[in-house]
């Protein structure tokens, strides 16, 4: 079929279908969106896309129901694996860019979400019109609305050193990053994607490293290269990213796709290319918050410098002359609490109004979320 005989239709199917999953791909009333899908997926694909779903289906099941030969669906489904339009639904069955999954039994696929999943791929391997695309579907509120509701897309995880111990091993070992690092001996290590989409915009801060991301740990055979790293290296690059202030921005499904639930990886973000810090939106907060006491404070400024949202400020000081603490604007990363040599802050759990369960299963996530985002989504 040539590619003038597609309808239209296609991408405003595929967009709603995208929109309905738990991720969701808010529309807008430019439809912008159906510009980033074109430039991103032949009609082809999109064809086969909007037709699936997050139920997860074989090969032969979806060419059986789209009327086509199963080698030319699985064809298909598998060029779109490392662009995040299909996931694999299995264990063993994660996709890295540059990385080939694997998968022990039968491959079974589902749509994969707009974020986080086919925009990140899409913005590593295209340019700057799609950077640009993508911008404007932000500024017209398609980023906000798919990282409001809650559970988040992203949650932050506290940096080393900034939570006590016995509240990891006592309430959420999930949060443990040291025991994530003994589990593996390789780690993949990827560009960060928010400083790549800043570089094409030629907005690009190059104080900071691009190759953040990722840190999720490979079998101890894969071999060592520009982007996996061994234990040494990776928990070296860890250790300097902390130390420079970035938060550690986690994906839900990082946390899930382990069993038992626990950090297997992160995005590691900057107010200077973080979409979210930089447009000062307030990522989903940890379960803890600074505490500050100013007896100990000694007004050197490292609150304020290292905060990424900004909760430390020396517009507003006290009569004493020390940066106020804005409790309201506080994340729980923990990035300020590390830098405090005074040792004036430190991270203490939230009440248990504020208390947010962490979902331990893929499926609680998608049910939380759906429900949450059916009471929160607006009408165009």
């Amino acid at each position: 079929m040539s590619n003038t005989e597609y309808s239209e239709d296609i991408y405003e199917r595929l967009a709603n279908v995208l929109d309905s999953l738990p991720q969701g791909f808010p529309r807008t009333e430019s439809g912008v969106e159906i510009k980033l899908i074109k430039m991103a997926f032949t009609p082809e694909e999109v064809s086969l896309a909007c037709q699936m779903s997050r139920t997860s289906e074989t090969a032969a099941e979806i060419a059986e129901r789209l009327g086509l030969e199963v080698a030319h669906a699985t064809a298909l489904l598998e060029g779109l694996i490392p662009r995040k339009l299909v996931r694999l639904d299995a264990i063993g069955g994660a996709s890295y860019p540059g990385m080939a999954p694997t998968v022990q039994g039968v491959k079974k696929y589902r749509l994969g979400a707009f974020m986080v999943g086919w925009y990140e791929a899409n913005m590593r391997i295209l340019g700057k019109e799609f950077a640009e695309l993508f911008e404007q579907y932000v500024i017209e509120g398609g980023g906000e609305r798919i990282l409001a509701p809650r559970p988040g897309v992203m949650n932050v995880v506290p940096v080393r050193g900034s939570l006590k111990p016995e509240l990891m091993k006592t309430i959420e070992p999930h949060l443990d990053i040291d025991a994530h690092f003994r589990r593996h001996e390789r780690f993949l290590v990827l560009p960060c994607v928010c400083k790549r989409e800043k570089e094409l915009l030629g907005q690009h801060d190059y104080h900071t490293p691009m190759k953040r991301c990722g840190f999720i740990g490979l079998p101890p055979q894969t071999p060592l290269g520009e982007n996996v790293l061994d234990r040494e290296e990776a928990n070296k690059l860890f250790y300097a990213l902390e130390e420079m202030g970035h938060v550690h921005n986690a994906v839900y499904g990082f946390v899930m796709d382990a069993e038992p639930p626990q950090f297997v990886g992160t995005c590691n973000c900057c107010r200077c290319c973080c979409g979210i810090l930089a447009n000062h939106q307030i990522p989903q907060a940890s379960n803890y918050r600074v505490v500050k006491d100013y007896d100990k404070c000694s007004s050197c400024g490292s609150c304020v410098e290292r905060c990424p949202t900004y909760a430390h400020t020396e517009s507003d000081v006290r009569s004493d002359g020390k940066p106020v603490y804005d409790r309201t604007k506080c994340i729980g990363c923990g990035v300020c609490v590390i830098g405090c040599n005074p040792g004036a802050l430190e991270l203490e759990p939230v009440s248990a109004e504020e208390w947010f369960h962490t979902p331990t299963s893929i499926n609680e996530w998608e049910g939380m979320r759906l429900q949450n985002m059916a009471a929160e989504k607006p009408s165009l």
